[in-house]
């Protein structure tokens, strides 16, 4: 993770959310628990301690904003998505045309598409995931 921390902090990105607190993570869960949403994974989690979410360039991880000062909060754009599979799939990232979400059945990150939520792609690891999002090469 610290490798895929250093690459980020070489990119100009405009917005990230306020640092996350252990309270902020526990509302969060039980928030998208009780809307019938999958649980933020743990390496998600850690990830969003470093960078509570951010947008770069029309790329965007989202974060958790308990204040909602930051737009991209995981749980509101779950809520407002028009996902098929509310409780198996959660958004975590979006650009242009495609989303980054976890799929909690199998445990595996996907690429889909926007309007059809076809996958077009399946990463090993919510790192990949981000590299793939922000175009951060190896």
């Amino acid at each position: 993770m610290k490798e895929l921390i250093d690459k980020i902090k070489l990119l100009d990105f405009g917005i990230t959310g306020d640092e996350l607190s252990s309270s902020a993570i526990i509302h969060e869960q039980t928030a998208l628990k009780s809307c019938g949403f999958p649980q933020i994974p743990d390496e998600v989690l850690e990830f969003l301690k470093y960078y509570n979410g951010f947008l770069a360039e029309g790329r965007c991880i989202f974060g958790i904003d308990i204040k909602k000062h930051f737009l991209y909060d995981i749980l509101g754009e779950n809520v407002t998505a028009e996902n098929p599979n509310p409780n198996d799939i959660l958004l975590l990232g979006t650009t242009a045309t495609t989303c980054i979400a976890w799929r909690a059945s199998k445990q595996d990150y996907l690429l889909i598409d926007k309007s059809t939520f076809m996958v077009l792609h399946k990463f090993k690891d919510f790192k990949q995931a981000v590299k793939y999002i922000l175009k951060i090469d190896d």
